[in-house]
C-alpha cells in the first residue's frame, strides 16, 4: 500500500479542496447529501460527522480532550486535503443541544447552536488562515430540509 501523506506533501487524490462538518443525526443525512451535492454542487470532500456537528470544536471549557481531539481532527484534513472551503451545517431540533449536559446553555438551544457556529467559522479563520468557511443551519419542514446561510 503506497503512503498517501508524505513529507508534508499531498497526494493528489486527497486534495478535495473541501471540509465539511456538520451532526451525524440520521434524520438529515440524506437532506445533508442532497445540500451538499445538489445545492453546493460538491461531489469530494473530507467529512467529519459527529454529534452536534461543529459544536464539538466550542467545548474547551466543558469537555477539553473533546475539543482538542476535534481540533487535531481538524488539522490533520487540512494538512491532508490542503481546503479552499470548510462548510459548517448545524440543524434545528439537535438531540445533542437538546441533551445539555455538556455546555450550559445561557441561551435557547437554537440561539446556542447559531453562537457555536459562528464561533467555530471565526476560529477556524484564526487557526488556518484564509480559507472560506460557510455557515448553514437546517430545518426540516415536512418532508424537505431548509438551508438557511448563518452570518
Amino acid at each position: 500500500m503506497a503512503d498517501v501523506h508524505r513529507g508534508g506533501t499531498v497526494h493528489p487524490d486527497l486534495e478535495s479542496g473541501i471540509v465539511v462538518v456538520h451532526c451525524s443525526d440520521p434524520r438529515f443525512q440524506l437532506h445533508f447529501q442532497e445540500f451538499l451535492r445538489q445545492k453546493l454542487g460538491l461531489e469530494h470532500y473530507a467529512l467529519v460527522a459527529v454529534p452536534g456537528g461543529p459544536q464539538f470544536l466550542t467545548l474547551a471549557e466543558y469537555l477539553p480532550k473533546f475539543s482538542w481531539v476535534g481540533w487535531r481532527w481538524m488539522k490533520f484534513l487540512t494538512e491532508l486535503t490542503r481546503p479552499r472551503r470548510v462548510i459548517l451545517i448545524g440543524h434545528d431540533d439537535c438531540s445533542w443541544y437538546k441533551d445539555g449536559r455538556f455546555f450550559h446553555q445561557h441561551h435557547t438551544v437554537g440561539d446556542q447552536q447559531l453562537a457555536d457556529l459562528r464561533h467555530v467559522r471565526d476560529a477556524i479563520g484564526e487557526r488556518f488562515g484564509k480559507l472560506t468557511v460557510e455557515v448553514y443551519f437546517a430545518r426540516l419542514d415536512g418532508e424537505q430540509a431548509i438551508f438557511e446561510t448563518v452570518t
